[in-house]
């Protein structure tokens, strides 16, 4: 586990380097005074956990963990701070903890054992497959690395050929979806359907996952044997997948709330 620990006063920091020690002893720890200082790192968008200080002179916590958070939209934000107002902040932008200075090694322990994004869950592909995290933003990973898709909208097919669990979707249903409507429905042509779907199997194949698409004549699948997901995995009452489980599923997408309401019945 990597973890960046960000505070601009000499001695907090070294309490919470400290404290995150004894917590993690396993852990590799990067200590920096500054927003500045972390994000000059080439590695900034590399952490599986930042604790990080809030009111810094120049770029202060919150605005840092945005930063943090574009460079990895999985990085687990535990904000340490003296102050309390900032609380509203940090859980706008989906912090996965906030600790009150002074800081103790219980404290550490505790946030580490319920993060918003395990680290276990987002970069464990030694088995080859496709990894892929609803829990949050849907985001995929292919060797420890974020799939970079082309179209949106591709991203978008893929979020929903995995919400459907391997089930064989006919085209004008994921049209359908995706778009709310039939795209021939507002004057489109079904042809971009098409387009998505070969940019699809280009994106997956670049990254040595072409099996993970199933395609026959007017459905679309996946095989889910060649996916490793938290959603799935939580279904099957995987402790690590029920501990990433905080009430969030692909949410930039509106027609995946069917399914966050039948996650949230389970409770």
């Amino acid at each position: 586990m990597r973890i960046l620990a960000v505070d601009d006063k000499a001695m907090p920091r070294k309490v919470l380097v400290r404290a995150i020690e004894e917590a993690q002893p396993d852990a590799e720890i990067v200590a920096c005074a500054s927003a500045g200082e972390v994000l000059a790192r080439p590695d900034a968008g590399g952490f599986d956990v930042a604790f990080v200080d809030i009111d810094m002179p120049g770029m202060n916590g919150v605005a840092l963990a945005r930063e943090l958070k574009r460079l990895n939209p999985h990085v687990n934000v535990i904000f340490a701070t003296g102050f309390g107002e900032y609380m509203a902040d940090a859980f706008a932008l989906h912090s996965s903890g906030y600790l009150m200075k002074p800081i103790t090694a219980a404290d550490v322990a505790a946030e580490l054992e319920n993060l918003r994004f395990p680290p276990a869950l987002l970069i464990d592909d030694r088995d080859g497959r496709l990894v892929v995290r609803c829990f949050g933003d849907f985001e995929v990973f292919s060797g420890g690395r974020a799939v970079a898709f082309e179209r949106a909208k591709t991203k978008e097919l893929l979020a929903y050929l995995v919400d459907r669990r391997g089930a064989v979707v006919p085209l004008r249903e994921v049209e359908a979806a995706i778009w709310e409507e039939p795209v021939g429905g507002r004057g489109a042509s079904g042809s971009y359907l098409r387009t998505l779907v070969a940019d699809l199997r280009k994106t997956l194949e670049a990254c040595g996952h072409a099996d993970v698409v199933v395609r026959r004549r007017g459905v679309l699948g996946i095989d889910v044997r060649n996916v490793s997901c938290d959603y799935y995995d939580f279904l099957a009452d995987d402790p690590l997948a029920v501990n990433a489980w905080h009430g969030e599923y692909m949410s930039q997408y509106s027609w995946a709330e069917a399914t966050k309401a039948s996650l949230l019945s389970k409770l």
